[in-house]
């Protein structure tokens, strides 16, 4: 049983870690169009997300592959300090139970911010429809 409690603790260990980081990435997110950005922190911060997110899918070569990647778009992020970088590291070198680690859906900060304001923009063009026709 104490075996059991170590493996579960250890494990809510690297899930913080992991989600502490996919929070700081998503901050670090553009504030304004995502899409049309030019600052390599937001894309870094951005393609370091993305990579965290489907890790637990790839392939184990995939992930040796694309592991200097990671640490380079965590680094070029800004978002986490070195020894952060450090830690998402440690825990990407362990990918058992990775969806667990990663809490499942991801929410999507772009996408919220476009809902936040969608509401308000088609009140206004339904509005403005009416002078138009």
């Amino acid at each position: 049983m104490a075996e059991q409690c170590a493996r579960l603790e250890q494990l809510a260990l690297r899930r913080a870690v992991l989600r502490s980081a996919i929070s700081a990435l998503e901050e670090a997110w553009c504030p304004r169009n995502a899409e049309f950005c030019q600052d390599p922190h937001h894309t870094s911060a951005y393609l370091a997300w993305e990579l965290l997110d489907r890790w637990g899918r790839l392939e184990e070569e995939e992930r040796w592959e694309e592991l200097d990647f990671l640490e380079f778009c965590l680094q070029e992020s800004h978002a986490l300090d070195a020894e952060q970088v450090s830690q998402v590291l440690e825990v990407a070198n362990s990918v058992a139970c990775w969806d667990e680690m990663i809490g499942g859906f991801l929410r999507d900060p772009l996408l919220e911010r476009f809902q936040a304001v969608r509401g308000d923009f088609v009140d206004v063009a339904y509005g403005s429809h009416g002078l138009v026709a």
